[in-house]
């Protein structure tokens, strides 16, 4: 089973680095702010933690002195409990209201300051201070809120004094913290995949050049070129593909000189022979039946040959650079009147809506002339007879058609007919016996591109079979005087 490429393959090269722009900005600043998070958690907590142990020594020191002053043990039933209260207001008056809370543990006996049960100190603080130590633990209460629980033992009068204290305002700062930094390092991505996306097309802007380049020159400009000077690092590149286009150009021009050379050689021989069958075509009756046969299969063949040595010589023109067109305001509907008669096939319908009758448009007469006729013609080779010719307006377009009813075109081989010496190959592309020399519809697209406009082939629109050849230019700036070419 073929493996499957990874999903970050299907995006382009630009959206990949802004991806992991994005993704490295991300984790950076995800790093960076958790470190600050963990670090100022830390800082605030040791700072909330030292002001606390010094209320607690501070706190004890006052119970201390307000109750070792009392007779020892064995010398009363009891603490008396107006030293107990004193010391209790005593304390009350520094505590922050809801805030913080105390138990002291004198003489085995708990006693609450602010409401604070025995059982809500952690024991392992209890275990500490009972060993005459102090210490201090970050709890939370039953109503999940964090406690700051600090312990001491006072010693001079054998007890245990414990402060728990809420640490609402340091939750609060930290989750606005937190807060803060997230929203910092999602900003930081989305700055990173801007900067990756402003890198991306900074990096991409010379390939883009000289894909546009290479675009431009495939259409058929061969005086293009990159500029080396451009990029440094990329001129190496660039002189490279500047040297493959020259060579290609040279090529290309070497082998249209040639057809044209070849083309032009062969036109006074073709005139001969031409003026030769011709005069043997009009004596044709006096040849023996064998004789009159084989003029007539030469007379075909140096036609067609005649045919094919034109063509060469137009599309080397084209390929030299050297076409260009002669445009003259043309009436659509008597202008393919006249073309239809001139063709193999007089009978063939032309048809436009009605409020096309008088559709002007500025062409060149002889090429849209061989458009139409090339077009006729391969339909009657290759589609058993051109069915209609037709044209319509579409605002600053017109668009012609030539139907037949034959075969039709394949969808694979609808863009390789118009190729030259294609005849669209195979089983498929013999619509009829192949008597074409294969330029006739690579004839029609040049002369279409050179019309700025576009042509292909489609089935028929009415669902019969056959082949519907459609062409679409420009109507053109039309200024006539009434006459027409």
């Amino acid at each position: 089973m073929a493996r499957r490429p990874p999903r970050t393959r299907r995006l382009g090269l630009q959206a990949r680095v802004a991806l992991f722009y994005a993704l490295g900005a991300l984790l950076f600043s995800s790093a960076l702010a958790g470190t600050a998070f963990v670090v100022t958690r830390n800082r605030l907590v040791d700072s909330a933690a030292e002001r606390a142990r010094d209320q607690v020594e501070a706190n004890a020191g006052r119970i201390r002195n307000g109750l070792e002053d009392l007779p020892p043990p064995d010398q009363r039933e009891a603490v008396a409990e107006g030293e107990l209260d004193t010391v209790e207001l005593t304390l009350d008056g520094t505590f922050r209201p809801n805030r913080t809370r105390s138990l002291l543990v004198f003489e085995g006996e708990s006693r609450s300051i602010g409401g604070v049960e025995a059982d809500a100190v952690p024991q392992p603080l209890r275990i500490v201070v009972q060993d005459g130590s102090a210490g201090q633990i970050i709890t939370t209460n039953a109503d999940g809120q964090s406690l700051l629980a600090i312990g001491v033992f006072i010693a001079a009068i054998d007890a245990e004094y414990y402060e728990l204290a809420r640490l609402d305002e340091l939750d609060d700062t930290l989750a606005t913290l937190r807060n803060i930094l997230a929203g910092s390092a999602i900003g930081t991505a989305g700055l990173g995949a801007a900067l990756g996306a402003w890198s991306a097309r900074r990096l991409l802007r010379p390939i883009g050049n000289v894909s546009r380049t290479a675009q431009r020159i495939a259409a058929g400009d061969l005086s293009e070129r990159l500029d080396p000077a451009v990029d440094p690092d990329l001129a190496r590149l660039a002189t490279s593909f500047n040297s493959m286009v020259a060579t290609l150009a040279e090529r290309l021009e070497r082998d249209s000189r040639f057809a044209s050379d070849v083309s032009h050689e062969l036109r006074s021989p073709l005139m001969t022979l031409t003026a030769s069958i011709e005069v043997l075509e009009r004596r044709q009756d006096q040849l023996p039946e064998v004789a009159g046969q084989a003029v007539e299969l030469l007379g075909t063949d140096i036609r067609r040959f005649q045919r094919l040595v034109e063509d060469l010589l137009e599309i080397s023109r084209a390929d030299a650079g050297a076409a260009s067109l002669e445009l003259s305001p043309l009436l659509l509907s008597e202008f393919l009147e006249q073309v239809v008669a001139t063709t193999a096939a007089p009978g063939v319908e032309i048809s436009h809506p009605a409020d096309a009758d008088d559709l002007i448009i500025s062409a060149d007469k002889r090429r849209l002339a061989q458009i139409i006729s090339n077009l006729v013609d391969n339909a009657d080779k290759y589609g058993g007879g051109a069915t209609d010719v037709g044209y319509e307006g579409r605002g600053d377009v017109v668009r012609l058609w030539v139907g037949d009813r034959g075969a039709g075109v394949p969808l694979a081989d609808r863009a390789r007919i118009f190729d030259r010496f294609s005849r669209a190959g195979g089983e498929a592309g013999r619509r009829a016996t192949a008597t074409g020399s294969g330029l006739g519809l690579s004839l029609v697209a040049e002369h279409v591109r050179l019309h700025e406009g576009r042509v292909w082939v489609d089935d028929r629109p009415d669902t019969e079979d056959g082949a519907w050849f459609v062409v679409e230019i420009p109507v053109g700036d039309v200024e006539s005087d009434g006459e027409f070419a």
